[in-house]
C-alpha cells in the first residue's frame, strides 16, 4: 500500500468530565481530577497511528511491519473511550437515580456535546478537503457528511483516498447513538452483565465474518468490530476499577506484554483462521489493565514521561492530530516544489516535516476553533442540566486547574 493510500486508524479522552453530584461517591473521588497521564497516554496512541501512516510505504520503518503502530493505536483509543464515557454516564445515572436529572436532560446533554466536540474540526477538514479536491472525497462526500465512512469501506472491500482515516471517528459515533440508552436506561442490577453481553457481541461478529469469509476489511471497519474494545473500557468505567502501585506491578507489566506480544503474533498470521479474533481481546485486556493504572497514576520515571508537558499537550490535541494528519501529508505530497521534495522523499525527513506541521494546524485548530466551542457547549450544558450544587463548575480549559469537574470527559476518545 502506496503512502498516499493510509488506512486509517482510529483513535480517547484524559480528563474526566462529571454530571456529579452535589455529594460523589467515594469511588468517583479519583474520577474527577485532571489527570494528565491520560492525556500522555493519549498522544502514545495517536503518535503511533501518525508514524504508522507517513511511513505505510517504506518496508520495516521505524520499526518492523509485523509491529502494527496504527492497529495497536486505535485499540488503546477505543479502550479509553469506553473507560471515560461509561465513567459519565454512570456519574449521570447516579443522579438521574437521586432525582436530579431526567434522562431525557442527560440524553440531550449528551448528544450536544458529542456533536460540538467532534463536529467542528471533521467539518473543516471536510471543508477543506472539499476545496482541494483530495482523494476520492468529492465523489463521496454523502459518505462523509453522514458519518458513514466505515460502512463505504465495507462496501467497497477498500480505502478511500483522503477519508479512510474517518472510519474510526465513525464507529464510535455510531455506537454512541445508543450506549446512553444502555447505561441511562438498563436496570442496574443488570448492567455489567448487558456490558459484557455486548463485549462478547463483537467476538462472535469476528468469528462470524472468519466463517463466512467476509473480506477482512469489513471486519475492521463495522462498528459490530470494535464491541468488544469499547466494551472492555466500558465495563472499567462502569465499575470504576482501578489499580495501584504494588510490588507486584512488574508482573502486571509482564502480563500486559505478553498479550499484546501474542496479539502482534496472531495479527501476522492467517486472517482466515479462528484463532485470528482473538488479537483485539488480547489488545483489549492489556489496555485495560493499563487504563486503570493510569487511572491512580504512575510513580518515578513513568510519571515523569507521560505527565511531560509536551507530551500532555500532544494528547490534548490529540484529535486534531488525527483528523488533520491525512490532509497534511496529501496537500505536501501534491503541491510540494520539486525543488523541495526530498523533504517527502527522504523518511526520516518526511516523518519530521509532516509530524510539526500537522502538530501546528492541530494546535491551531485547537486554540481558534476547538477551545471556544468547549467553552460554549460547558456553558449551553450548564444552562441545560443547572449549576452543579457544590459550586465548583470550571470553564472547560483544563489549563486554569488541575481538578476540573465536567460533564462528559471530553466524551470519549477525543472528546
Amino acid at each position: 500500500m502506496g503512502w498516499t493510500t493510509w488506512a486509517g486508524i482510529g483513535v480517547g479522552s484524559s480528563r474526566t468530565d462529571v454530571f456529579t453530584s452535589g455529594q460523589p461517591l467515594a469511588r468517583d473521588r479519583a474520577l474527577e481530577g485532571y489527570q494528565p497521564q491520560f492525556d500522555g497516554l493519549r498522544a502514545l496512541a495517536v503518535l503511533t497511528v501518525m508514524v504508522d501512516h507517513f511511513s505505510a510505504d517504506v518496508p520495516n520503518f521505524p520499526l518492523p511491519d509485523w509491529i502494527h503502530l496504527g492497529a495497536t493505536g486505535v485499540r488503546l483509543f477505543l479502550v479509553l473511550s469506553g473507560y471515560f464515557i461509561t465513567a459519565s454516564l454512570r456519574r449521570a445515572r447516579d443522579r438521574m437515580d437521586a432525582g436530579e436529572l431526567s434522562a431525557g436532560k442527560t440524553m440531550a446533554a449528551f448528544y450536544w456535546r458529542r456533536f460540538f466536540r467532534i463536529g467542528p474540526a471533521y467539518l473543516v477538514f471536510a471543508a477543506i478537503a472539499l476545496l482541494l479536491d483530495l482523494g476520492a472525497i468529492r465523489h463521496n462526500w454523502a459518505w462523509v457528511f453522514t458519518g458513514t465512512v466505515n460502512w463505504l469501506i465495507a462496501w467497497n472491500d477498500q480505502w478511500p483516498l483522503a477519508i479512510s482515516h474517518l472510519w474510526s471517528i465513525c464507529v464510535q459515533e455510531q455506537f454512541y447513538l445508543l450506549w446512553p440508552l444502555l447505561i441511562l436506561l438498563v436496570p442496574r442490577k443488570w448492567m455489567l452483565s448487558a456490558i459484557v453481553a455486548v463485549a462478547f457481541a463483537g467476538i462472535a461478529f469476528r468469528i462470524g465474518c472468519v466463517i463466512f469469509s467476509v473480506p477482512i476489511i469489513a471486519r475492521w471497519v463495522l462498528p459490530f468490530g470494535s464491541l468488544d474494545s469499547l466494551a472492555a473500557g466500558a465495563a472499567l468505567g462502569w465499575c470504576g476499577g482501578r489499580l495501584r502501585g504494588s510490588r507486584g506491578g512488574w508482573v502486571l507489566a509482564w502480563l500486559c506484554l505478553s498479550m499484546l506480544t501474542v496479539a502482534a503474533v496472531l495479527r501476522n498470521g492467517d486472517p482466515t483462521k479462528l484463532k485470528s479474533v482473538l488479537v483485539e481481546p488480547l489488545e483489549a485486556g492489556a489496555f485495560v489493565i493499563l487504563v486503570a493504572r493510569t487511572a491512580t497514576g504512575f510513580d518515578g520515571n513513568i510519571a515523569r514521561f507521560l505527565s511531560n508537558a509536551g507530551l500532555v499537550f500532544a494528547g490534548r490535541i490529540s484529535y486534531g492530530l488525527y483528523i488533520y494528519h491525512i490532509l497534511v501529508a496529501m496537500v505536501f505530497n501534491r503541491w510540494m516544489p520539486s525543488q523541495m521534495r526530498f523533504l517527502i522523499t527522504i523518511r526520516s525527513l518526511r516523518l519530521v516535516v509532516f509530524g510539526i506541521v500537522t502538530l501546528f494546524v492541530a494546535a491551531l485548530s485547537w486554540r481558534l476553533l476547538e477551545q471556544p466551542i468547549n467553552r460554549l457547549r460547558g456553558e449551553k450544558t450548564r444552562q441545560t442540566l443547572g449549576l452543579i450544587p457544590d459550586g465548583s463548575w470550571e470553564p472547560e480549559d483544563v489549563t486554569r486547574s488541575a481538578r476540573v469537574p465536567r460533564l462528559e470527559n471530553e466524551l470519549g476518545a477525543w472528546s
